[in-house]
């Protein structure tokens, strides 16, 4: 099969890179670096350019079978319209009658911040910042573009990704206050920890591309724990005390009101909501259209991370 990815160099789109170099796909890759850096030899084949240069795009996706839309800016605010967007844009004008299924990679974010109850597929749209607004505008460029005959598709929207090649310092700096015992909890016990393995991920992306069941669908993927269940493995992995301090919500809710003024302050009051959540975004679609199942489960998951956080510590 020739299979096509943006965002190969990534987190995630390298792992899927691999995935389909195992099997024996035909693989195309876009990609602005050059391709001595990249590892993957000339096992696959090379597209230089972006989401704005249509020649690029256009060489990409020729006579593809599955096309993975794993590219993304998630850093720049300023760039996420044109990245976002109107690349996707740029995209879904190449990949008509050209690409016959599209796999978007999008986020559980597009549904905004969600502190209570179950999140499934039909969950309302809420965005509220400009990384998930411009994600979810993706994602119904391609839905609209998949109505209008162009490609089937199919849309993955996880959760929190965790893995050790991850950019996101985010769980390291966890992880460094729990080694430091100045990790506190807010508010009852049960919040509820939302990751999802790099691995997983993969997984959910493959069978998305694959499964004839997938297509014109939407589907969640995350695994779920306690915050005390997810932040006590990470202790015990990094064979220090599990953390026992604990904060009433409402009284860091005000800190954090106060302490808004404070640059770079990371107690914020959406931090601080977020840490006292009891969301939960269950894989049961997944599991049941898809035959989906856990490749790497969360204790594995946290595992290689501290394995990853203890070695990086020492160098």
């Amino acid at each position: 099969m020739k299979i096509a990815i943006t965002g190969a160099t990534g987190f995630i789109g390298r792992l899927l890179v691999e995935k389909h170099l195992a099997l024996g796909d035909d693989v195309h890759i876009l990609t602005r670096r050059p391709k001595s850096g990249l590892g993957f030899g000339e096992k696959v084949n090379f597209h230089f350019g972006d989401l704005s240069d249509v020649e690029a795009l256009r060489s990409l996706v020729e006579n593809t079978d599955v096309l993975y839309h794993c590219a993304a800016e998630i850093r720049e605010e300023s760039l996420m319209k044109a990245v976002n967007v109107t690349g996707t844009e740029n995209l879904i004008k190449q990949a008509s009658g050209n690409v016959k299924h599209w796999v978007q990679l999008s986020s559980v974010g597009v549904y905004g911040p969600i502190f209570s109850g179950t999140v499934t597929e039909n969950q309302p749209y809420n965005p509220v910042n400009e990384y998930e607004i411009t994600k979810l505008e993706s994602d119904l460029r391609v839905i609209d573009a998949s109505n209008s005959g162009a490609f089937t598709y199919t849309i993955v929207r996880p959760s929190n990704v965790i893995g050790s090649s991850m950019r996101n310092a985010s769980l390291f700096a966890l992880m460094h206050s729990i080694e430091k015992g100045i990790y506190f909890y807010i508010g009852q016990k049960g919040a509820s920890a939302n990751y999802v393995a790099v691995e997983n991920v993969i997984e959910a992306l493959y069978l998305s591309g694959m499964h004839p069941k997938a297509k014109n669908h939407i589907f969640n993927i995350s695994d779920w724990y306690t915050l005390e269940a997810f932040i006590g493995n990470i202790a015990e992995k990094l064979q220090k005390p599990t953390p026992k301090l604990r904060f009433p919500k409402a009284l860091m809710l005000f800190a954090a009101k106060i302490l808004s003024i404070v640059p770079n302050n990371p107690l914020t009051v959406s931090r601080v909501k977020a840490l006292s959540g009891r969301a939960v975004y269950p894989n049961t679609k997944i599991e049941r259209e898809l035959g989906y199942h856990t490749v790497v489960t969360v204790d594995q998951a946290i595992q290689n991370l501290t394995a990853f956080y203890k070695n990086k510590q020492h160098v």
